[in-house]
């Protein structure tokens, strides 16, 4: 046993030696040896002696090879032929499920690049579009569309390498949900800025104007009295829209003004469109419009009220306009004609300021007595609502309805029918409301 081993180990290293030999003659690191022959025609068998040794290289490794070749086909079986060798091979038997290395291989490989494809659903972000517009005042901006967030489906894949995400590709998108744009108006109007004023807010005109059908002074439609109300609805290149009364039209921008630029003009329109409101054909079943304070301060201070009688009684008046639906301005111009400003025998002692129930034959006699001026004034009231200034039917206060007895329409021209047989009774009437009204 221990010679063929040793026999082996020359042999390997013999094989050794003289590959080494032939790669240094054939990389020119050493010249072919002359073989101990005399001969001239063995001389030219010193490479074929060389090509004749490797040549029985060749064959060894060919044997090498498939004794390698036949321990990889059978697996399971190594030939030996020593007692060492022996023992060599069963501790390579014991080992050799140890590692797999084409499995190993491939896990690896499989472990440092990887792949995969994903469906995922993101958001579209909201774009934002700024639209400049004339009807809001400089720079100030309004939202007038909310955006809304889209969605998106997308196919995606994503690479790995030893496990950490290295790239993404999207490779197809589907829309879910449409994205809205979000729209922001930016005023561009210094009018409006300078007068402190949107769109439909409310300015008054600083004097009497013209108002156009168009941006023409030839197309006139009306005049507009000074510090009336109306309604700005559009303003461009000196021009601005209005409305007023029911009607439209252009006018010069430069004759309105807001409360914020004019204080104290919204207190002079609402007194203007009191005076105005003031005519002969006016509804008496209507409220005047006036408020208490109005009512105090356009009953105070009137010489021909020596008594102050109406003065005293001025929230009396304003409560039965309320209460009644009926001008109290009408009503108490009324008592002042009647009594003639509350000096008449009736007024003082049966403080009746209206002659109410007197007759001409016996007017003192006939006339109604009241506990209170206040008393006299809602009796007289009711009366004129009830008989004079609503048609029959109408409801009234108190779940009660109109009788129409002497209804003629709810003017002062329609009462004097039946009210008083003086034929110019209206006009007088009216006389008295008008300088009521000028003390606003």
């Amino acid at each position: 046993m221990n010679k063929n081993n040793n026999d082996y180990k020359a042999d390997v290293a013999r094989l050794s030696n003289l590959f080494k030999e032939v790669q240094d003659i054939r990389y020119g690191r050493a010249e072919a040896k002359v073989l101990p022959n005399e001969k001239e025609e063995i001389k030219f068998n010193r490479i074929y002696v060389v090509d004749h040794r490797f040549n029985a290289i060749g064959a060894i490794i060919g044997v090498l090879f498939i004794i390698l070749f036949m321990m990889t086909v059978k697996g399971n079986y190594i030939f030996a032929s020593s007692e060492d060798e022996r023992i060599a091979i069963d501790t390579f038997e014991a080992n050799k499920n140890a590692i797999n290395i084409i499995d190993t291989i491939s896990e690896n490989i499989s472990d440092f690049t990887k792949k995969d494809i994903i469906n995922r659903e993101i958001d579209v972000e909201i774009e934002t579009k700024y639209v400049e517009t004339n009807l809001l005042p400089k720079d100030e901006q309004i939202v007038v569309q909310e955006g809304t967030i889209g969605k998106i489906e997308q196919t995606v894949i994503l690479t790995y390498e030893n496990g950490k995400l290295i790239s993404e590709s999207v490779v197809g998108e589907t829309i879910k949900v449409e994205a809205v744009e979000k729209i922001i108006e930016v005023g561009t109007s210094e009018f409006l800025l300078e007068n402190q004023v949107h769109i439909d807010d409310v300015m008054y005109t600083t004097e009497e104007i013209e108002m156009y059908g168009s941006k023409n002074e030839d197309d006139l439609i009306c005049y507009i009295y000074q510090h009336i109300n109306v309604i700005i609805l559009e303003e461009d290149d000196g021009w601005a829209k209005i409305s007023v009364d029911g009607l439209e039209g252009y006018i010069k921008s430069e004759y309105i003004t807001s409360e914020a630029v004019t204080p104290g003009i919204a207190e002079k329109s609402r007194i203007k469109r009191l005076e105005i409101s003031i005519k002969p054909e006016m509804l008496l079943n209507k409220p005047s419009g006036l408020t208490k304070d109005d009512f105090k301060k356009v009953l105070s201070g009137i010489d021909t009220d020596s008594n102050k009688i109406f003065e005293n009684n001025a929230e009396v008046f304003f409560e039965m306009e309320q209460k009644y639906n009926i001008n109290g301005i009408f009503l108490a111009a009324l008592g002042m004609h009647e009594s003639n400003w509350g000096t008449s025998t009736i007024a003082q002692e049966k403080r009746n300021l209206f002659g109410y129930g007197a007759y001409d034959s016996s007017a003192y006699e006939s006339s109604f007595e009241f506990e209170s001026y206040e008393e006299g004034i809602e009796t007289v009231a009711k009366s004129l609502v009830k008989n004079y200034l609503n048609e029959a039917g109408t409801e009234i206060y108190d779940g009660e309805t109109a009788s129409g007895t002497y209804y003629n329409g709810a003017t002062l021209a329609g009462v004097n029918i039946r009210y008083a047989s003086d034929t110019n009774w209206a006009t007088r009437i009216y006389n008295i409301m008008v300088s009521l009204y000028e003390n606003l």
